[in-house]
């Protein structure tokens, strides 16, 4: 278990931006279960598309792995399945090799510390893509969508989880508050809720739901299916 998440305890006095650095990597368990509703929850569902999609002698994909937590889904769901996971924050691929050092060998585990737009993706039965596409460039996310698409198997499948907006405006302001009052809940000040939301102005960029669902139409997916929804976070299994 990290650390206790205090990063912006004294609000954003440094007025950085947010990065994936040593700092957060400490506390980004605790962050992200505070922070996301539903997300253990979304890991439950990598774990049973895992089992029922996972095809023998294919490769499954953590893409923005962090922590792994996908990773860790995945293999919960088919223990000999050969898991890529791949993060471009070197923090979280040391933390990763060291929390996963029983599980990691040749041929069920690897970590890779590389830009996800470089990457090289093949043979995949399950790519698993959990809060990454909002922190990508509008053009990068149609790229990573088609590298996907390429990389999965006839009847593969991409699960992505993603926080996204509303475009009625009201309706927009009315599940931001609701989403601070379960931050407030889970021990969050407004100090803490104003610091990373400060921190992540510019470089967090969601999208309507919809958004999601046409890119994956739009590159070849045959069936877009949402199978989480909780406040302005959602889970989306997309089949080839």
């Amino acid at each position: 278990m990290g650390k206790q998440d205090n990063i912006y305890e004294k609000g954003n006095l440094s007025g950085l931006p947010f990065t994936f650095n040593e700092e957060v990597t400490e506390v980004f368990e605790d962050m992200i279960k505070r922070s996301v509703p539903g997300y253990r929850t979304s890991l439950k569902i990598i774990t049973h598309y895992a089992k029922n999609f996972y095809k023998d002698d294919t490769n499954c994909y953590d893409i923005g792995c962090s922590l792994g937590a996908s990773s860790f889904s995945i293999l919960q769901g088919a223990n000999k399945a050969k898991i890529i996971a791949i993060d471009k924050s070197e923090a979280m691929i040391d933390e990763c090799e060291r929390k996963f050092k029983k599980y990691k060998n040749p041929s069920s585990l690897t970590f890779l510390n590389e830009d996800i737009m470089e990457s090289d993706l093949k043979n995949a039965s399950l790519i698993v893509v959990n809060y990454l596409i909002q922190f990508l460039e509008l053009e990068e996310r149609d790229i990573l969508f088609k590298k996907i698409f390429k990389a999965l198997i006839p009847q593969g499948i991409l699960i992505l989880s993603e926080k996204v907006h509303y475009e009625n405006k009201f309706e927009n302001q009315r599940i931001i508050n609701t989403h601070h009052l379960f931050k407030s809940a889970n021990g969050y000040s407004d100090l803490e809720i104003s610091g990373k939301r400060d921190s992540l102005e510019g470089i967090l960029k969601t999208e309507c739901e919809g958004e999601h669902i046409s890119r994956a139409r739009k590159v070849g997916f045959i069936r877009a299916e949402k199978v989480l929804s909780n406040l302005n976070f959602r889970t989306f299994v997309f089949s080839k």
